[in-house]
């Protein structure tokens, strides 16, 4: 150890034997210069458009970002510019970096001479030894956070505003002008008809020129998803009518940049104007010189966000993973945690990143696209912002911020956790906050790590015992689906803790890749993808690979024609329920895998309604009527045939129940029962009845205190409550019996519409059971749990056979739905219950707004 300090020493000191001085050329300040007009180019030259997907680079080789300790040692002279002290210069010219450009005040790129020859590591250390500099290290390189899809269209819907509320929020504000939102991307198609009047001046730091067109794609289907033009009779809607599109172009057409030349985006972006800036981009790596520019943001009262990345490792993903930053995770159209997402403690909402319709530039084209990842899902949080802004411009930043926070549909564990974040963006409860004026600063909330994403996650994660000795298997909800439709998709078998490649293989021989899943430690996964829009029908593959174990499975799929709205025979009747409801609003869209762009109806005289002349598949209903919470969605499964109408009846509610206010906390009381996490009590026979038969295991939280309700089965009026699983019902008529407290009848709501296919009769034995009074049988661990758990009294017969949904092996009973989850095989955990109770509140409106 002596003999290489020694060493090091005479090196040193010999280096700094030579008397040197280096000027460097220095361009002037990329931010320093006046907004002029554009010249945008109608039809940019064709481009590769995706980065390499394997082996990419991690920073520019021969490149490096130096920040001095002292601003003034940067000396100007006639045009050039000397870099700090002598013994400075001297560490310079041994690695021959003599070039340097200006990227933020102190910080500086320098290129060596000797390329890819340059030693990174050794050039840093020497740079930082001399004490002029407070960092050296690589320029980073970072990628689009999309996950790479081929021609991925969704049948004609934009599901994610729907989910996150935009129309209602809509009602509020549309977004105004004066905020503009930075999309720090590969460009924007600036004469996209449904962006041309959105765009103010931007930049293009990849070809250091004033013309920011896209080149890729990317940055344009992100533009869209924020702040499309809307209700222009074509296209897509954007989030934010009103807010304009402010195109930084750093990526390259191959979708890939450097620290530095994002960095001086985020500068210039900053300085031109922009309120909001989006990154749909980012990487493993913790720059300096990246996060001095979002710092550089945040001092100015912009708000960043940046998509939280697409792997699922647990790992930070940068520039997301940055405090000042909000990072965004995405979900599926059922609001389940995507397989692709990264999560982790830096998550801070999360928002639809499934299939996500949007504009789009294709090699000059001017069309519309669908894909998966978070790079869709920060745009979505970009947009909710600019309204946020635009209901209430006194706001500063990080007011707007927690705003978002706090306003989020709170899914995954109660509060803050490391998958959801704060929950999934509601834009009509945010902007309704905004007007309400500042928020109260929040004290803040640790994170728990995750160890799965349970769709139930109020239960104790449990450790199972890993599955890679079976045979890799696949589940999809589907196994028909229409080309651009979303399929879930479950896997097990894989090894733990690795990357699965998921993709199509067509029945033109060709595979078209679905993006990729992370196992969890016991080798399963659970993931969402859209199908590529220009499939051609019959047979094809589903197929997974796991990049450690090169484990493989496949799953044959049949890609089906069919138009939606009029592709077949099937037709939903129903009633609208209320005061005054002639005119209520009904609408139709199709569901995962299949195809058509929905249709609506207006209820007649009395309320009534039909849809006619519907093909084949799932469907998603919802009713909208003045002076009534939204109802919806009621799920319907139809099959194409005249023989199949289905009937729909909807009670409307004007208000909110209060009951499902929450409560301050209460103390002190012995018959009473106080829940934290939701603001809810329990009391008297429910609070009995809920100790007695398996609490929160069984029934969840409470979701509202007791209320008055009339029974859709008998029309009586009963104290209810409802819980996170189910609905308790109290009976007078049969007090101080086991009967006093009856469950609701949560597994026949939630399927109305939906159609069973009977089980084949058997005679029951002590493995397996058949019950005559719905035609439907009970076997193997959901069989096992029904027996230990209260059977029919608690859950009632069983009304479908096992299937699959939502990435689970589901079965649904008269008052419940059991969820089979793998990674839990063999513990308390295996057979999970369906959260039925939240299910029917969000669907009648009730959910707190």
């Amino acid at each position: 150890m002596k003999m290489v300090k020694r060493a090091w020493s005479t090196w040193v000191a010999g280096l700094l034997g030579f008397v040197m001085a280096l000027s460097l050329a220095l361009p002037p300040p990329l931010w320093a210069s006046q907004p002029h007009s554009p010249s945008y180019q109608t039809a940019p030259q064709a481009r590769p458009l995706s980065a390499p997907a394997d082996n990419r680079p991690d920073y520019v080789p021969g490149e490096l970002l130096v920040r001095l300790k002292d601003q003034g040692a940067a000396k100007p002279d006639a045009g050039t510019v000397s870099l700090g002290s002598p013994q400075l210069a001297q560490m310079l010219a041994c690695f021959q970096l003599g070039e340097a450009t200006q990227v933020a005040p102190s910080t500086y790129k320098l290129r060596s001479a000797e390329g890819p020859g340059l030693n990174m590591q050794a050039a840093a250390d020497a740079l930082e030894s001399t004490g002029a500099v407070s960092y050296a290290g690589p320029n980073h390189l970072y990628y689009i956070d999309a996950t790479p899809n081929d021609q991925q269209y969704v049948a004609g819907q934009q599901w994610g505003l729907t989910q996150i509320k935009a129309e209602q929020a809509w009602d509020v504000t549309t977004g105004s002008p004066n905020i503009v939102i930075a999309v720090i991307d590969t460009g924007t198609a600036v004469n996209h008809p449904d962006l041309q009047s959105k765009i103010v001046q931007g930049h293009d730091f990849v070809n250091n020129d004033n013309d920011p067109s896209d080149d890729n794609g990317h940055g344009t289907h992100v533009s869209g998803i924020a702040a499309a033009n809307s209700n222009n009779g074509q296209g897509i809607a954007g989030v934010s009518w009103g807010a304009r599109v402010m195109p930084v172009k750093v990526l390259s057409g191959r979708g890939g940049g450097s620290t530095d030349v994002i960095a001086q985006g985020i500068h210039w972006a900053v300085d031109n104007g922009a309120r909001i800036i989006n990154l749909s981009l980012g990487g493993p790596d913790d720059d300096p010189v990246l996060k001095d520019a979002v710092q550089y943001a945040f001092d100015r009262n912009v708000l960043v966000v940046a998509a939280a990345g697409n792997t699922p490792d647990g790992l930070p993903h940068y520039p997301a993973a940055y405090g000042n930053v909000l990072a965004v995770g995405a979900t599926g159209r059922a609001d389940t945690f995507t397989g692709f997402s990264s999560f982790g403690s830096y998550v801070g909402v999360s928002a639809p990143g499934v299939g996500i319709w949007s504009t789009w530039w294709d090699n000059g084209n001017l069309t519309y696209e669908s894909l998966n990842g978070t790079s869709q899902a920060s745009p979505f949080v970009a947009g909710t912002a600019a309204l946020v802004w635009s209901a209430n411009p006194s706001l500063n930043a990080q007011q707007v911020r927690q705003i978002i926070e706090d306003s989020s549909d709170d899914l995954g564990d109660p509060g803050l956790d490391a998958h959801y974040g704060y929950g999934r963006i509601n834009a009509f409860r945010a902007v309704q906050m905004a007007q309400q004026g500042p928020p109260t600063p929040r004290t803040p909330t640790a994170v728990p790590q995750p160890t799965s994403p349970a769709s139930t996650p109020n239960i104790p994660i449990p450790t199972a015992t890993s599955a890679i000795g079976q045979v890799p298997t696949l589940q999809v909800d589907a196994s028909e689906v229409a080309a651009g439709g979303v399929l879930t998709i479950s896997g097990a078998g894989f090894a733990p803790n690795e990357l699965v490649s998921l993709g199509f293989l067509a029945s033109d021989g060709n595979t078209r890749d679905l993006g990729s899943a992370q196992t969890s430690p016991q080798g399963d996964f659970r993931a969402q993808a859209a199908l590529p829009n220009g499939l051609a029908s019959g047979k094809g593959a589903l197929t997974a690979i796991g990049a450690l174990s090169t484990r493989r499975a496949s799953l044959d799929l049949t890609i089906k024609g069919g138009t939606g709205g009029n592709g077949g025979q099937s037709a939903i009747k129903g009633v609208v329920r209320g005061a005054n409801l002639t005119g209520a609003v009904i609408t139709l869209k199709p569901a995962e895998g299949t195809p058509g762009s929905g249709m609506t109806a207006q209820a007649g005289a009395g309320g009534a309604f039909t849809l006619s002349n519907l093909a084949a598949g799932s469907y998603s209903l919802s009713v909208t009527a003045f002076g009534f919470l939204p109802a919806g969605p009621y799920n319907v499964q139809l099959d194409g045939t005249a023989a199949d109408v289905k009937s729909v009846d909807i009670t409307l509610s004007a208000s909110r129940p209060p009951a499902f206010e929450k409560l301050a906390p209460i103390a002190g009381n012995p018959q009473l029962a106080y829940f934290s996490p939701v603001g809810h009590t329990l009391k008297g026979p429910f609070l009995q009845y809920w100790q007695a038969h398996g609490g929160l295991a069984i029934f969840g939280y409470p979701l509202s205190e007791e209320f008055p309700e009339v029974s859709a089965t008998d029309g009586k009026t009963y104290t209810v409550q409802y819980f996170e699983r189910n609905r308790f019902e109290y009976h007078p008529e049969f007090a101080n019996t086991p009967n006093e407290v009856l469950m609701g009848l949560l597994g026949v709501d939630v399927t109305k519409g939906r159609t069973f296919a009977p089980g084949a009769p058997f005679q029951s034995d002590k493995t397996r059971a058949y019950f005559n009074e719905t035609h439907h049988s009970l076997t193997g661990p959901f069989l096992q749990y029904w027996q230990a758990h209260g059977g029919l009294a608690i859950f009632g017969y069983p009304i479908s056979e096992q299937l699959t949904e939502n990435g689970y092996t589901v079965q649904y009973f008269e008052r419940n739905r059991f969820e089979y989850h793998p990674e839990f095989a063999g513990t308390s955990n295996e057979v999970l219950l369906g959260l039925l109770g939240v299910e029917v509140v969000k669907r009648n409106g009730w959910m707190s707004q």
